[in-house]
């Protein structure tokens, strides 16, 4: 993913955040998303 599409998506993210619980909300899903794309990404290498 190019670094201004990243930014991008962090700026538009970011005017959803109000409220602390939003950013660990959101600090969460980030995460978990994160680490399955990591996980699928090391399955299919093996496969």
């Amino acid at each position: 993913m190019q670094p201004e599409a990243i930014k991008s998506l962090a700026r538009e993210t970011a005017r959803g955040i109000k409220t602390q619980e939003d950013l660990h909300t959101f600090r969460q899903a980030l995460t978990r998303v994160s680490i399955e794309a990591a996980l699928n990404a090391e399955l299919n290498e093996h496969r």
